[in-house]
Order: C-alpha cells, then sequence, then structure tokens
C-alpha cells in the first residue's frame, strides 16, 4: 500500500490546526510572504484566505504579541466571511476580533480599534478613519488587501497602503486575488501601489502540477448566434444615425479622421475621450466655436452607441424598454437637448414604431436569440442533473429583470429563477435589493428553493455564492478581471461548466476574443520577474534593414486594440487645419499619407494553408487584397515579410534555420508562428514540453517564437505586421 505522505504544518501556536486542511502549496506561499510584502494570485477556490491566515500566524511570531492585523475587503459580506474564518481557524480570543465598517460611529471606531487586535474593515471606513486622524497603523504589522486588483486610480486601497508604508515602514502587506490584470503595466501599477516587489508575485495557474489536485475540471463552451432579420434591420438603422453624428464631428476636426464609415473607426471610448476634451473647452477661456453643438451631438453618438450594444447584447426587447425611457425623460423640462433631439428624430420614432407593433404581434420577433440559446441549455442542464445550480451573468438590470420574467412563464416546471441585484434601486419597478435580502436569496439558492440566480455584476465578487454546477455569459466582458470573477464561480468543489453566448460577427464576439486573449496574456506576464519585465515591450515594433525573425513581444503588444479599433487613438483638437488632420490618419484612414505598397498582390496566401484560423474571411471583412496559389511558403506580405505557421510536433530547428537563411535574401521579415490552436496532449505536460521546446530553440538562436493558442491570435500578428509594411511602405 503507497505511503500517503502529510505535508508540513506550520508551528505556531496561533492555529487550531484541526480546523485546517494542510496544502503544501498554501503552506510553501505563506512562508515566502511572512516577512516580505507579496502578491498572491491564486484561481478561484484555491483558498487564498488559508493562506492569508497562515501569513497573520507566521508573522505575529515575528513581531510584537500585541500588534494588531488588519484585514480588507469591497464588500460587508466578504467581510463578515473573513471574520468568520479567521475566527474559526485561529486560537487568538475571539474578544479581540471585530468587524468595522461604515455603519458603526466613528467615535465608536476609534475605541474598538485601540481594544481588538485582528480587525476587519471595508476599505471605505478605513481611508476615512486615516484621513480624520483618529488613530494610527504604527502598532500594526500586517495589512490584507483582499481582491487587492482593487488596488488601482482612487480606489481606497491604494490610500490605506501609502499610509501604512509611511506610518510602519517595517510593517507588511499582503495582497490576494484572482485577476491582477492581463497587461504588464496593470500588474506594474498594482505592485506598485502595494509596494510589492515583483519576484514577491506568488502566482499559481489551474494547469500547475501542485494545485491540480485541488480543482474541479471545469469545461469552457463559446455557443455564436446571429442577428436575426429585424435585428438586422434596426441594427443598420441606427447606426446610420450615428454615421450621421460622427461625420458631424469630423467636418468640425473634433474627431481627426476622415473616412466614409466613421463607425468602423471610431469607438464609444473615443466618443467619452471627446466629452471630456469637449467640457475643457467649454470651461476654458479660448475660442468655444462649435464647441456647445459638438458636445450635445456628441452626447447624442453615446446614446447612439448605447442602443446598438443592446441590439448586439440584450435583444429588441431591452431596447424598446430604453426607448420607451428615453421618450419619458425627454418630456421632462430637465431633460437634455441632445435626448430632446434623437426622440424627435422621425427615424427613430419609425424605429420605435415598428417594435410596439412587434411587441403586440410578433412579441418572439424582439427577443435575443441568446434566450432560446440559454433555455435549451437550461432544460439540458437539469435533464441530465436535476439539482444543478445555475448562475446566468447579465450586464443591464433591464435585461435581468427581464430575463428573469422569461423563464418564470417559459412554461417549465423545472426553472425556479429569481433575479440578484445590487442595492441601488433604478426606477420604481427595478427596485434594488438590500443586503439581508441578498443574503436570504442566496441561502435559499443554497438550499434549492432558487436553482437559476440571473445576476448583475453583483455575484462577480465579494460575496458568498453557493457551489454552481454552470455559469452562464449571456453577454461577454472584454474586462478579463470580471472574466476570471465569473468563471470562478464555478468547479470548486465540484466539476462545473461555462458557457458563453456571444452574437456573431458583433462587438459580443470581440469582447470574448479580448477577454480570452488577455487571460492568456496575464498568466505570460505573471510567470516570474524576466518575463514581466520583458513581455509586450512598449516600444515600437522594431524593423531592420537585415532580416529578422519577429519576436512575440514586438507583435502582440497591440494585438487587442488593433483588432476593434484603430492602431492608435483618434486625436482631438478644437481648430487643426486640414493638412494637420490628415497627417494625423495614416493609422485609422482609408487614404494614407505616406507613401503606401501597391495594392495588387498584397497578400498571398498558400491555397492549402488552413481554414480553421478564418484569414481569408477576415481579410474580406477588412478590404485587404489577396490571392492564392500553390506554395510553399505559407503567407507573404507585399513580397516583403513572411509568415509561417509551424506544426510544433513535425518542428526541426535546424531545418528551419537553414530554410529562412535562404528565404532571407528575398524577405526582410520573417516570423514563425507555432500552432497550438486545438492542439490536443497525447501524453501529459505535451504542450508544456513543446513550448519549452521552441523557447529554448529562440533562446540559443537569437529567435524569440511566437506561439499561437487563439486563431484570433494570428490574425492579430498577421494584420500588425500588414499595417507596418503597408503605411511605412516596405521595411
Amino acid at each position: 500500500m503507497k505511503k500517503v505522505i502529510e505535508p508540513e504544518r506550520i508551528t505556531t501556536s496561533y492555529l487550531r490546526q484541526d480546523n485546517i486542511e494542510s496544502r503544501k502549496y498554501q503552506l510553501d506561499i505563506a512562508k515566502k510572504c511572512a516577512s516580505k510584502n507579496s502578491l498572491v494570485v491564486l484561481p478561484t477556490g484555491l483558498g487564498k484566505t488559508i493562506i492569508g491566515v497562515f501569513v497573520v500566524a507566521l508573522t505575529l511570531e515575528n513581531f510584537p504579541p500585541k500588534s494588531k492585523i488588519l484585514v480588507l475587503a469591497p464588500t460587508r459580506p466578504l467581510i463578515n466571511q473573513h471574520y468568520d474564518s479567521f475566527r474559526n481557524l485561529m486560537t487568538i480570543s475571539e474578544e479581540l476580533f471585530v468587524v468595522l465598517t461604515g455603519k458603526i460611529n466613528a467615535e465608536k471606531r476609534i475605541d474598538l480599534f485601540e481594544k481588538n487586535q485582528i480587525i476587519f474593515y471595508t476599505p471605505q471606513t478605513l481611508r476615512n478613519d486615516l484621513v480624520n486622524l483618529r488613530y494610527s497603523l504604527k502598532d500594526t504589522c500586517l495589512i490584507i488587501f483582499d481582491e487587492a486588483h482593487h488596488a488601482t486610480g482612487d480606489y481606497a486601497y491604494t490610500y490605506i497602503a501609502d499610509e501604512f508604508r509611511y506610518q510602519n515602514p517595517d510593517g507588511v502587506i499582503l495582497g490576494l486575488t484572482a485577476s491582477p490584470g492581463a497587461s504588464k503595466d496593470k500588474i506594474r501599477i498594482l505592485c506598485e501601489n502595494l509596494y510589492v516587489s515583483k519576484e514577491y508575485i506568488h502566482t499559481r495557474t489551474r494547469k500547475d502540477a501542485d494545485v491540480k489536485t485541488y480543482l474541479k475540471p471545469m469545461d469552457i463552451y463559446k455557443i455564436g448566434v446571429n442577428l436575426t432579420e429585424l435585428m438586422a434591420q434596426t441594427y443598420y438603422a441606427v447606426q446610420s444615425l450615428l454615421e450621421e453624428r460622427l461625420q458631424y464631428l469630423s467636418q468640425l476636426n473634433f474627431i481627426n479622421t476622415k473616412s466614409d464609415k466613421l463607425h468602423t473607426k471610431i469607438i464609444r471610448k473615443d466618443l467619452l475621450t471627446l466629452n471630456g476634451e469637449l467640457t475643457r473647452i467649454i470651461k476654458g477661456d479660448g475660442d468655444k466655436t462649435g464647441a456647445y453643438s459638438a458636445l450635445s451631438v456628441n452626447a447624442q453618438g453615446l446614446i447612439l452607441y448605447h442602443m446598438l450594444e443592446l441590439i448586439e447584447q440584450q435583444g429588441l426587447d431591452v431596447l424598446l424598454i430604453y426607448l420607451t425611457k428615453m421618450k419619458a425623460k425627454a418630456r421632462k423640462k430637465n431633460s437634455s437637448k441632445a435626448l430632446k433631439i434623437l426622440v424627435s428624430d422621425h427615424r427613430l420614432n419609425q424605429i420605435y414604431i415598428e417594435l410596439k407593433k412587434n411587441e403586440e404581434y410578433s412579441p418572439e420577433n424582439l427577443i435575443h436569440p441568446k434566450y432560446y440559446a440559454l433555455e435549451s441549455l437550461l432544460i439540458q442542464e437539469f435533464e441530465n442533473n436535476p439539482s444543478s445550480r445555475v448562475l446566468v451573468f447579465v450586464k443591464l438590470r433591464d435585461s435581468v429583470k427581464n430575463i428573469d420574467n422569461k423563464l418564470k412563464t417559459s412554461g417549465s416546471l423545472v426553472f425556479k429563477p429569481t433575479r440578484f441585484v445590487g442595492q441601488a434601486t433604478k426606477s420604481k419597478d427595478n427596485k434594488g435589493m438590500s443586503q439581508k435580502r441578498q443574503l436570504e436569496v442566496l441561502e435559499m439558492f443554497k438550499k434549492g428553493d432558487y436553482n437559476i440566480l440571473v445576476s448583475t455584476n453583483v455575484g462577480e465578487e465579494g460575496l458568498d455564492i453557493a457551489e454552481c454546477d454552470l455559469v452562464v455569459f449571456y453577454d461577454v466582458v472584454a474586462s478579463e478581471i470580471r472574466f476570471i470573477q465569473r468563471k470562478g464561480r464555478t468547479a470548486r468543489h465540484r466539476e462545473g461548466k461555462v458557457i458563453i453566448l456571444y452574437c456573431k460577427d458583433t462587438h459580443d464576439e470581440i469582447y470574448m476574443h479580448i477577454a480570452l486573449t488577455k487571460l492568456k496574456k496575464m498568466n505570460v506576464n505573471l510567470k516570474g520577474e524576466k518575463q514581466l519585465q520583458t513581455a509586450y515591450s512598449d516600444t515600437s515594433l522594431d524593423i531592420f534593414e537585415e532580416p529578422q525573425f519577429v519576436s512575440k513581444a514586438d507583435t502582440k503588444k497591440t494585438l487587442v486594440s488593433n483588432h476593434n479599433q484603430p492602431a492608435q487613438p483618434p486625436k482631438f483638437s478644437k481648430n487643426a487645419n486640414k493638412k494637420e488632420v490628415q497627417s494625423n490618419l495614416h493609422s485609422f484612414s482609408q487614404e494614407s499619407p505616406r507613401k503606401t505598397v501597391s495594392n495588387q498582390s498584397e497578400v498571398k496566401i498558400n491555397i492549402s494553408f488552413p481554414v480553421k484560423f478564418g484569414l481569408r474571411k477576415k481579410f474580406q471583412k477588412d478590404g485587404i487584397l489577396f490571392t492564392t496559389a500553390k506554395s510553399i511558403l505559407d503567407l507573404t506580405l507585399f513580397d516583403k515579410a513572411l509568415i509561417q505557421v509551424i506544426d510544433p510536433r513535425t518542428f526541426d530547428g535546424i531545418a528551419t534555420l537553414k530554410k529562412y537563411a535562404l528565404l532571407s535574401t528575398k524577405y526582410k521579415l520573417i516570423a514563425s508562428l507555432f500552432d497550438f490552436v486545438d492542439f490536443e496532449e497525447r501524453f501529459e505536460s505535451e504542450e508544456k514540453l513543446l513550448k519549452r521546446k521552441i523557447n529554448d530553440w529562440g533562446n540559443n538562436n537569437n529567435v524569440q517564437a511566437i506561439t499561437i493558442d487563439l486563431s484570433e491570435e494570428l490574425y492579430f500578428v498577421v494584420k500588425n505586421i500588414y499595417l507596418h509594411v503597408k503605411n511605412e511602405g516596405g521595411l
């Protein structure tokens, strides 16, 4: 019989050892965090709280016995969870534990702070007390920042970390999160705000050997649907209204972009930026010509962008709700000029009338196809597992209410849905849920009184939601942090599934690919200090006169931004003349002012190039001219750049270098991309071993190879190289 080796324990009197399941990775990480400011990044369900408890015990061993410990978390329910966990796992007297929130009188908090040792805070409460000098942190030896990814911008975490560092330089900071952010910059800023050196980032992914046994399988499925005919007609009608507004702003040079289809060049974020610029112009002392009308038109553009998102993500029934609210709001005396102008537009009224007509005679035409897919998935889920628990994430309150009502009236006796939203009340018929009610609903969900929670982002983090068998993304989020928080609600203690519903050929699909790409990028950036410092360089794509092999760092740094927006963000100016405007448009105008390469034979594709990457379709969509031909070469751009997609299993490093030496006489840039899309391992860790082999080949030959895990990544790389060659007129 094989001997079971028990993991070592932390020798300390502060822990109730019998209440703790010791896991080696938790002990290893905790020991490294006990005396150094650290950031711990673990997938949800791997026990970050236990690591926090271990670090508290180890830290108290090194500091005076009565030193204080502060535990911070963004919400009161999460703080109360930590309070219960720490009391259950530590031997410190329960009389020395206290939860301090804004509900407790400020003067009473001073007394409670002095009397207690382990103190649990909502961050805003602690920040307010520090700002008002109610007490100091000089006797605090450790602060734990749970959901540490919030430590950015003006969030209370950043101020608290600064004050702690100033008042007690010897104190220790511990950040805990499942999702620090994908980019090098996000991770760097987070570390700077928490005073954590890069070498003290401790991370695990679901694939790491020492945590795999503690995680249950998680299957992720992507299900795409198409816009219906009515949705498409409505979409294009709203899009034409938007295009008019964008052209107006462009003609006044408030948007430095000239194009026949500005809606393909300008995104919602650009209009938000312009809104701030116009507001500054109006408040300033300079020339305000056109600024007031531009501000109104810009506001109309933002409303129209929101309407497009509703059609793509939520459905025409939700759009109708929005239009009805717009009309009611426009009748009020204090309504904005932008809203009144839009509501009075006969074309928008025509859309409204058409939707109302369908609501009365054919209401099924207004429902997004995603809802029917959701209903089918739920029926299948409960047929396979009658005791299943399902969490459906939806972005908007109106959609939550809408989907909840539809499920309740679907006729299914199995569905027991309820909505789950935040505390704020939006309107009389869309009230928020008190914290007490939220906890009641979660308890009923756990018991099975409800088996479907239709939730806004309030369910993404900070609440103890029962184990879910299925998590459904009804709409997709581009944020990798929110993506991780959502999927972390399943596969904790038993096998789970994540299903992403998206609308094909819309921003919905783009957001999904962005989020998945960011997830992979985050794991790369967290692997170690050297990789964190060198990956995703901020410098421009380096093209040399001598033949070069393109590095992963050079090509992937702008992949996401180039997929759904211009390579460079549009620049806004008040009085730019035509010449200046044109000179700034080379990255996103249809007509580049730079010398360009002839459009004939821009791209040549080997006729046998795998169709799974969808390059031909993407080229057609973006208006990139290409031809196909029989060739030993996969892809060439302007007869100057060569891209080869290599099967990692049949890869021969020496033969590849010899081949490239011959080709370098013709091509000034050669990119090697290794295809791990749909890669299925024939034995354990095969993918990891192959990637290491490829990486070693690159390091030994001064070549940084590019591994492709998603088909979209290939197109991002190709398009970046294509745009660079086209705009620079050569290499």
